[in-house]
């Protein structure tokens, strides 16, 4: 495991990457890096938030769950963005249940430590708000598609998007859980997983599916795909 000493420079986080040099290495002293393992929960609902996360290679669903544990994902977190933000804005609680759907690294900073540094810092400040205005974006552009949206545009929007944040084709999940990140039974899924490994997309197997064809998927994904990615490329190119 790196020490918080040994942070590669520039992070590979790459909201983290859009800070200054100078500002980030203030900030890496106050990073822990860590390992998320599959499935853990972050925060539940209403839950204090007492440490933060930037993914370094982990992914996190945030989920809207129901008084009869039904649950479906609103918003990933990858190394696009930061898990936990709204204690940078003063909201010491988290709306939604987080958990790990990809293991791997995260940087994790005391929520104190990230609250004062965004007070203080105007770059880091103003970083998070930007974030904090995509990352509601996405969880409204996911209200309006888990609704309006067939499950295979949905299911082909959330590979997409999972296989941006890991930087990587393949994918370590199963059926069961991909069905409970949209929300549906696990029937649903193998229904829509079926055509797309017959039309050369994807191919699945245990534990793993693995995008052959990103330009396809795409192309029977809905509007939210693209709608998202690009107001997450807009923040992470902005000069700072």
């Amino acid at each position: 495991m790196l020490s918080k000493h040994s942070l590669p420079s520039p992070p590979s986080n790459r909201l983290l990457a859009c800070l200054p040099k100078s500002d980030w290495d203030h900030l890496a002293p106050l990073l822990q890096p860590v390992t998320l393992e599959l499935g853990k929960t972050l925060y539940e609902t209403r839950g204090v938030i007492d440490f933060a996360y930037f993914p370094t290679g982990s992914v996190a669903s945030a989920l809207t769950v129901m008084e009869n544990g039904s649950a479906i994902e609103v918003a990933t977190i990858g190394k696009e963005g930061l898990v936990g933000h709204s204690v940078a804005l003063g909201v010491p609680t988290s709306a939604n249940r987080v958990i790990v759907q990809i293991a791997d690294g995260a940087l994790r900073i005391e929520a104190r430590s990230l609250r004062e540094e965004a007070a203080k810092n105007g770059v880091l400040g103003t970083l998070l708000h930007d974030y904090h205005a995509a990352f509601m974006a996405q969880v409204s552009q996911s209200v309006a598609c888990n609704g309006l949206h067939q499950v295979e545009q949905r299911c082909c929007r959330w590979l997409l998007m999972t296989r941006d944040r890991v930087e990587s084709d393949e994918l370590r999940l199963t059926h069961e859980f991909l069905a409970f990140m949209l929300g549906v039974r696990r029937a649903s899924v193998t229904e829509v997983l079926g055509p797309l490994h017959t039309a050369g997309l994807i191919k699945s197997h245990r534990g793993a599916i693995t995008l052959l064809d990103r330009a396809g998927l795409e192309a029977r994904s809905c509007e939210c795909y693209r709608v998202v990615k690009n107001d997450y490329d807009r923040l992470l190119s902005r000069p700072r």
